[in-house]
């Protein structure tokens, strides 16, 4: 056949190709194409998300629609957006090099949002949480910890005990929980050298310090007063996870081996959780409540969408948000990824990630029962370029890793082959 037509036939699988975890979660239609990272939901009709270019959505209808607000920032992020019920929220946007962090808030829903300038202009604000329309916390980049018992009219800096971890008690801190109005934990490190979770007992006044994992840690979530975890991960050793299971007096690592950086986590389920995995374009799941005892699911986001931030407030009512305005909803029809089976309902082809990528990339695949796996790697003119017998795959989801090695830059078709299911998708090598 010549090469012209074996190259239009790949091009034509890679263009109109099946999405891999279409089953699980489906686009809908958004007031916007900026990055999408942090989102609220107070309960489940009224919920926020925001991100890149000030930008600010909310829906009071369960996520029916989805409409842009006016948060009077344009040139920056807003790093972090919470809301305390329907009306009262709050929200933190930095110019870095002039004008020191702007404190948004609302009384009406984001209808309207005030400005602020945090008082000290040296520091970054970027995660904001409050336990009351009162009592509210505040950190970021700069390591410290401030609390105000005003609603924000005055903030107040925390004392940071670092006997547990010295010198690194400065570190940014990314995300904030309270148990209740006196146990609360902030999560948070440095890339390459240290994870940490901050724990306080008397409200906010003292935080002590727990040097936990060797990445970064950018959430943290309270499952109950006794278990806690947080997650995170880099760019190399992928999404990681620590689980405390007597509040903070010991905390258990894991590495859950799947790409990319954790930077929310929600259950859907007791046992159900999801974590997105930001720019791996996928998810990782667990089905034994995150307690690290099973391996976690590698399950590929759809349209090869970076998801940053999701929620669940009930196990048919979930939203993710990520990449060019991303919204994803839970695809009510499915019941969930089956305990003990992993398996999913037919043939499914993942994006490869990171993409594109130098030297190294994965590909996630899934086979609805065992299957004899052929990778081919194709030039754009339909040259193959490498074949990879990968030989008699197990049933679920598979990975299969891919090194650039003796390519040059530019863009290559992959084609998986496993028994008489094809299928297609296109990859980008960069050096």
């Amino acid at each position: 056949m010549p090469n012209k037509i074996i190259f239009n036939i790949i091009i034509f699988l890679a263009l109109f190709n099946t999405v891999y975890s279409q089953e699980y979660w489906f686009h809908v239609p958004s007031p916007t194409d900026k990055l999408l990272m942090k989102c609220s939901f107070p309960d489940s009709v009224f919920g926020w998300a925001a991100g890149d270019s000030g930008t600010i959505i909310n829906t009071t209808n369960s996520g029916l629609t989805w409409n842009l607000q006016n948060s009077g920032i344009t040139n920056y992020y807003i790093d972090d957006i919470f809301f305390l019920n329907q009306r009262l929220g709050w929200a933190v946007s930095n110019d870095y090099f002039f004008n020191g962090t702007t404190m948004l808030s609302t009384t009406n829903g984001g209808i309207n949002w005030l400005q602020s300038t945090f008082p000290d202009t040296t520091v970054i604000i970027s995660c904001i949480y409050y336990i009351d329309s009162l009592h509210g916390f505040a950190s970021g980049f700069s390591g410290y910890v401030f609390r105000t018992t005003n609603g924000g009219t005055n903030w107040l800096n925390c004392y940071m005990d670092t006997t547990g971890c010295p010198y690194l008690a400065g570190f940014p801190k990314n995300r904030i929980r309270f148990v209740n109005n006196t146990t609360g934990f902030l999560a948070g490190g440095q890339m390459d050298i240290q994870g940490i979770v901050w724990k306080t007992t008397d409200g906010g006044a003292n935080f002590r310090t727990y040097c936990l994992t060797p990445e970064p840690l950018f959430d943290v979530k309270i499952i109950n007063s006794e278990k806690i975890i947080a997650c995170g991960g880099d760019f190399e050793f992928g999404a990681i996870t620590s689980t405390t299971f007597n509040s903070g007096a010991n905390w258990r690592y894991k590495n859950i081996e799947l790409m990319g950086v954790a930077r929310d986590l929600a259950f859907r389920t007791e046992t159900e959780a999801w974590m997105p995995l930001s720019f791996a374009q996928a998810w990782a799941v667990s089905l034994d409540s995150a307690s690290s005892f099973h391996p976690w699911i590698s399950v590929p986001a759809p349209d090869s969408t970076a998801v940053y931030a999701c929620v669940f407030k009930s196990p048919t009512f979930g939203f993710a948000f990520g990449s060019y305005g991303s919204i994803l909803k839970y695809n009510t029809s499915v019941i969930g990824i089956i305990p003990g089976s992993n398996s999913p309902a037919g043939f499914k082809l993942g994006q490869n990630y990171p993409n594109p990528f130098n030297p190294e990339t994965k590909i996630n695949y899934s086979l609805p029962n065992a299957q004899r796996v052929v990778f081919t790697i194709y030039d754009l003119l339909g040259k193959t370029v490498k074949v990879f017998y990968e030989g008699m795959r197990p049933p679920g989801f598979n990975t299969f890793s891919f090194s650039s090695n003796g390519l040059s830059s530019g863009i290559y078709i992959y084609k998986l082959q496993a028994g008489s299911f094809t299928e297609s998708r296109k990859m980008v090598i960069i050096k």
